[in-house]
């Protein structure tokens, strides 16, 4: 199964943002694949105002880990794809500028 998270219906990905956005404030760990009931259901009562599960979780056999635990991958993906932090560069111009300054003290 590919579980990313943009082959998730808008539905879906409400779901996963609802994780992300309110699950750190109910002590819910974002980072980690798999989700208990008791983690998922404050997340729904918090977006639907209902602790049912989404059944595209719970009747999903290759997302059960175990009983009342799911697997749910997007949350991470999703996570770690905002925590990158892009690669650090030089700026050309602020090394140039300093070059001459440096030559022109020893020059003095």
């Amino acid at each position: 199964m590919n579980y990313s998270y943009d082959n998730l219906t808008n539905r879906q990905k409400t779901y996963i943002d609802a994780i992300r956005e309110h699950g750190p404030d109910m002590g819910v760990d974002i980072t980690k694949e798999e989700f208990s009931r008791a983690e998922l259901r404050p997340v729904s009562l918090k977006m639907k105002g209902k602790v049912w599960i989404p059944n595209w979780i719970t009747h999903d056999q290759s997302r059960r880990v175990s009983r009342g635990v799911f697997r749910i991958p997007e949350v991470t993906t999703t996570v770690a794809d905002e925590v990158q932090v892009p690669p650090a560069t030089t700026d050309a111009h602020a090394v140039t500028a300093s070059a001459p300054a440096a030559e022109v003290a020893l020059s003095s």
